[in-house]
């Protein structure tokens, strides 16, 4: 799979995700974007590492989800309450991971079983 195909499957499963969602490498250079991470004024090229305050990115687990090849996930107090923040490798692209939170940027409500 070449890139764009990989950036082209990001869109068809992540451009209809209600909170903001990248593919960002390694050096934290954002690769693609969704529609809502857009929204926010992220866009490839720029590192993630520049949006927001520094404090922010302190417990960035990036690299050890690249180091790892595993998926990791941690919660933390966010806008709305308990959040949840994840960095899952991307298949066939090592220095790729892709990143994004629920509970974030939306308040959802309690769902009904």
């Amino acid at each position: 799979m070449t890139d764009q195909e990989v950036i082209q499957a990001f869109h068809a499963m992540w451009d209809k995700f209600p909170e903001p969602v990248t593919i960002t490498q390694r050096s934290r250079e954002i690769i693609a974007v969704n529609k809502k991470a857009a929204e926010f004024g992220l866009k490839p090229g720029i590192k993630c590492s520049s949006i927001g305050k520094p404090e922010d990115h302190k417990g960035c687990l990036c690299n050890k989800a690249i180091d790892e090849n595993e998926a990791i996930g941690v919660a933390y107090e966010g806008p709305y309450g308990k959040a949840y923040g994840y960095w899952v490798p991307v298949a066939e692209r090592p220095e790729w991971i892709l990143h994004f939170s629920v509970g974030r940027a939306v308040e959802y409500p309690e769902l009904k079983r």
